[in-house]
């Protein structure tokens, strides 16, 4: 008798139903172990003791009422170019401040600029970034002022 479903017939397609999960699984696995190296922060558990410090850093951040924003952000012939201003709590433009910065990408540790902002004449803070390829970055930005007052900014970028 032809097209009757035996019970061979129905432990063959839950063999090869389960099989292709196996491999599907299989094959998602290998991939997420490839393209993720493991941990993303060196030394987790110090980060987190110093956490604290942090805090602090924030609320000291907050009392000085300076505000960050960013004026440019994009892609050059040579890289990327990011321009900064920072404002007192009046709405001046800050000078003299010491900006120091790094370029990362969200996932993937290996790819990391450090970027040294110089101060233009109108108060505006420009850094350029070569070999800064298209897509998202993370800018983590630190300013110093001479009286050692310090602001952190840290911002997502889509470069195009």
């Amino acid at each position: 008798m032809t097209g009757e479903i035996r019970g061979r017939h129905v432990l063959y397609a839950l063999l090869a139903f389960f099989f292709a999960v196996a491999a599907v699984n299989a094959v998602f696995i290998t991939l997420a172990i490839r393209s993720f190296p493991g941990q993303a922060v060196e030394k987790p558990y110090f980060q987190g003791v110093r956490y604290n410090d942090a805090l602090a850093r924030k609320a000291a951040q907050e009392t000085l009422r300076w505000t960050a924003e960013i004026n440019k952000a994009a892609r050059t012939s040579e890289g990327a170019a990011i321009e900064l201003t920072f404002r007192s709590a009046d709405g001046a433009p800050i000078y003299g401040l010491v900006v120091e910065a790094t370029l990362e990408r969200p996932a993937h540790a290996g790819a990391d600029q450090r970027l040294l902002f110089a101060q233009r004449a109108d108060g505006a803070y420009l850094a350029t970034a070569p070999g800064v390829g298209v897509g998202v970055w993370d800018l983590k930005a630190s300013a110093t002022g001479a009286d050692g007052a310090r602001f952190d900014l840290v911002k997502r970028l889509l470069l195009r």
